[in-house]
């Protein structure tokens, strides 16, 4: 049992300042909670319902990048390694039964209609996105490799590729054209994120290129044309990196018809700066004023169903005291410039009444943070990682010990409650029970993939499969939990043991 400890001191919060792996997400992930149940036919796709159904069943899926997995390619004398961290991205396709748990089928810069060549440090999926992009009805995955860093001249050889749904699954892909070669040191496509955000009922894409974002208006066409390239006025010059994909979320904060941005700061010789919200319109994304607290990880969710969209931010690396890599979160809550200003920052951590558990050093409490309503009482749910937490503590990362964890805070009336929440970690009832070291916390993703309007929780985790976690009753683990094995294919060779990282 862990010693469980209280500061005396209240959790401060201050008004107005607020500040992703590996799993993806469809859409804004808040309203794909809660949208409807499967309604496919045989006739012809489905009505584009979810930004991550790629087949057009009706059904969520999951799409799953390995970025760092060795591809077999032929090799020479002078390069005897070509395929190591070619990279690969995978889908387990939603149904009624749930997660597709084998037979997985890897896409690789070699499969036919894909862009590209496999070859050696590529990374081809080191940040992915969803969401329909032609408008056809069926989800697409964009992909981002590195092809070469650093040429002769310096010049950015990154690249961006749309993969395309299909009644059959993704098949077939298409580049999106770099619009600014000359900025250097692969820096297209750092972070990717989709989303209506002019409000014309178009899938958009928001681009990072070093230390600025661009709009790809939607539709696309089938060549990876967007309908233009619109700058987003940030405001700053935050520098977007493909290692940080989580600094960036998408969402309805206000109550106009268009997606709106969060952007968490930098790290700087100074420290972290604040982020900025940014909101959609006609002529597309505009910076407000409103400040977002640092951290490294963001979801938007209306937690207390007012109409405005709020933003939870995950800062894993916060010190509490003299408790390093603590972590905690922050919750701002949304108004009609961005946030309100009115209403206190919600900062919860460990040391909140209400929350199970002590700050311990590397506990990362924070290290993910998703939302949908897993308790099922309409309003969404704040679901908290915390990688590093562990029974006992120990000084050493932890890395031959088993831990980890996620918290389940309750939204509701007054917004993220603290009191009531739930940890869960590797022993809790309903979790498998491999042999071998578990630690999860870092990679989560939501998502109802049977259709039964809970949502299951996915997990990457240290034993290199997804556990896509069953949710019944509020209570996960309560429904059953099917396991998601990698790739089995001799082409294939993941490196280490983690497999995927989710779109959020």
């Amino acid at each position: 049992m862990r010693r469980h400890t209280r500061h005396a001191v209240a959790v401060a919060a201050a008004a107005t300042a607020l500040t992703g792996g590996l799993l993806v997400s469809g859409g804004t992930e808040a309203r794909a909670a809660t949208a409807a149940g499967p309604a496919a036919t045989a006739a012809g796709p489905a009505a584009t319902r979810y930004a991550d159904d790629f087949n057009g069943d009706g059904y969520h899926d999951l799409a799953i990048a390995v970025g760092s997995a060795n591809v077999v390619v032929p090799e020479t004398a002078e390069k005897p390694n070509a395929g190591w961290g070619a990279g690969y991205v995978t889908v387990s396709y939603g149904s009624g039964y749930g997660a597709q748990k084998a037979g997985l089928k890897a896409i690789t810069q070699d499969t036919p209609g894909v862009p590209g060549k496999a070859a050696l440090n590529h990374g081809f999926g080191q940040v992915i996105a969803n969401g329909d992009l032609d408008g056809d009805g069926y989800a697409d995955l964009v992909v981002r490799s590195e092809d070469w860093v650093g040429g002769p001249d310096g010049k950015d050889t990154a690249r961006v590729t749309i993969l395309w749904g299909s009644p059959t699954g993704l098949k077939g892909g298409s580049d999106i054209a770099n619009n600014d070669p000359d900025v250097k040191f692969g820096a297209f496509g750092g972070v990717l994120v989709t989303g209506d955000f002019t409000g014309d009922g178009k899938t958009d894409l928001v681009v990072g290129h070093s230390t600025r974002l661009d709009l790809f208006k939607g539709p696309f066409t089938r060549t990876g044309k967007p309908a233009a390239i619109l700058p987003v006025d940030d405001g700053i010059d935050f520098r977007y990196s493909p290692y940080e994909p989580g600094r960036i979320a998408a969402g309805r904060i206000d109550k106009d018809a268009a997606d709106d941005l969060v952007v968490l700061g930098d790290r700087t010789l100074l420290g972290e700066r604040p982020g900025k919200v940014l909101l959609g319109g006609s002529k597309g994304l505009k910076a407000t004023s409103a400040k977002v607290r640092a951290g490294t990880n963001a979801v938007i969710a209306d937690f207390d169903r007012d109409g405005y969209g709020d933003v939870a931010v995950g800062h894993p690396d916060f010190q509490w005291e003299d408790v390093t890599q603590a972590g905690r979160v922050h919750i701002a809550y949304g108004g009609s410039g961005g946030l309100d200003a009115g209403r206190r920052v919600r900062v919860i951590s460990e040391d909140t009444v209400g929350v199970p558990g002590t700050p311990q050093h590397r506990d990362q409490f924070g290290s993910d943070v998703r939302a949908a309503d897993v308790t099922g009482d309409g309003y969404p749910d704040l679901v908290v990682g915390a990688a590093g937490e562990n029974s006992p503590a120990c000084d050493d990362g932890c890395r031959n010990r088993s831990g980890g964890g996620l918290y389940v805070l309750k939204g509701g009336k007054s917004g993220v409650m603290a009191s009531g929440s739930k940890f869960y970690d590797y022993k809790s009832a309903g979790f498998p029970k491999p042999a071998g070291i578990i630690r999860f916390g870092h990679q989560i993703r939501l998502a109802d993939l049977n259709g039964d309007k809970r949502p299951e929780v996915n997990l990457t985790w240290s034993g290199g499969t997804i556990w896509s976690v069953g949710v019944k009753n509020g209570v996960v683990g309560a429904a059953p939990t099917r396991e998601v094995r990698p790739v089995s294919d001799p082409k294939i060779e993941s490196w280490g043991n983690r497999f995927g990282l989710m779109t959020r």
